[in-house]
């Protein structure tokens, strides 16, 4: 099994909630005390462990990218993100897909 560069579309309050546990050995950190600290989406973004994030005019969604393993269940832990939920809220993408939806309405405003 391989890791794949994926696009991330998530929504504002997963973007901001911690990341899921399966991506804690990946894009977690130490808290300088020794204790495993689990991040926000939006605290990984910036720490420069995902590609710069993309985000809609309203401010509802944010692509980020990054190199998630189907081995480590990162895949399977982001997909299941978006559960019940409509595109394109917590969905995984592929570069095109990004590349359109940023150029959507959804993403302009338009």
């Amino acid at each position: 099994m391989a890791h794949y560069e994926m696009y991330v579309c998530l929504n504002k309050a997963t973007y901001e909630s911690q990341i899921p546990t399966a991506l804690q050995n990946k894009l977690g950190w130490d808290d300088g005390d020794g204790n495993s600290y689990r991040p926000t989406w939006k605290e990984v973004s910036f720490s420069g462990k995902l590609g710069v994030p993309r985000f809609s005019n309203n401010g509802n969604y944010v692509i980020v990218k990054g190199e998630f393993s189907m081995k480590e269940g990162e895949l399977t832990a982001i997909a299941n993100l978006g559960n019940g939920l409509s595109y394109p809220n917590n969905t995984i993408l592929t570069k095109t897909e990004a590349q359109t939806l940023v150029s959507s309405n959804v993403f302009t405003g338009e």
